[in-house]
This record gives structure tokens, sequence and C-alpha cells, in this order.
């Protein structure tokens, strides 16, 4: 299975942060069944500080939702970006499945109505467990 995992980074203040939980978000996915993960920031921007205009940014991501099974939208922040809207509704109108992961305390915007699937969590550790578990079930790949 593949999945993509869409994140505000550019307005966000802890970029390292930030990397660093996708990074261990990815890990946590790519070690169950052997799926695969998309993070544009890390994929296609090695984590570097490249401006890609977004007329070119676009058709990558809108791709790499074309060819995934489902999206992983991860909030730690105060407010979902325009983008991460934008490439939601995007995967929701491709028929793919929206999980939602949400810091405690923090808004989900306009996402959670259209998500398949909620998470409140209140550390990783927390977000490893209940992601693990529906994963297992959601997703499990029979041998």
């Amino acid at each position: 299975m593949k999945f993509v995992i869409i994140y505000k980074y550019k307005s966000t203040e802890n970029k390292q942060g930030l990397e660093r939980e996708l990074e261990q978000l990815s890990t946590l996915i790519s070690n169950m069944d052997h799926h695969e993960t998309f993070i544009f920031d890390k994929d296609v921007k090695k984590w570097q500080e490249v401006d890609v205009p977004r007329e070119q940014a676009s058709p990558i991501v809108f791709n790499a939702l074309k060819d995934c099974d489902a999206v992983i939208a991860y909030i730690n922040h105060s407010e979902p970006s325009e983008g991460m809207h934008l490439e939601a509704g995007y995967a929701k109108a491709l028929g793919k499945k929206i999980i939602l992961c949400v810091k405690k305390g923090e808004n989900s915007g306009r996402l959670k109505p259209i998500c398949d699937s909620y998470f409140e969590f209140k550390d990783f550790e927390d977000l490893q467990i209940q992601l693990t578990d529906y994963l297992n079930k959601a997703f499990a790949v029979s041998q």
C-alpha cells in the first residue's frame, strides 16, 4: 500500500521538529507490511529550503495522490494550510481514504468532515499505538 502524507510546512516555525515527526511517521508506516510513503519535502526537496513553484509542485503531488491508496493528513499546529485543504479535497474527489491525525489541542480546520478516520494524539507514542492498530486492520496485506 502507498500513503501520501500531507502537512503544513512552509509557515511552520519548528521545521526540524516537523521533519523528525514526519520521518518517524514514514518509518512507522513503511515498517508495517512494507507500505510506502510519499512526503513532498522529503522525497522531492530532500528537506532542503528550495523554492518549488506551485505550478511545478502541484503536478508532482497530484500524481502521488492519484497513485496512492490513502492520504494521511498530519496536523501538529494551529491550522491546516490552504495546500492541505486542496490536496485532501483532490484526494477525496479521487475516492482516496483520508486519515486525519491531529495533535491534541490543535484545529483540524475543514478537514474533519471529509476524513474517513480521525485520530487525536497527545504525543508520537500515542499516535503510533492508534495508527498501528488502525492500519493493521484497515490495510493489512494478506501473506
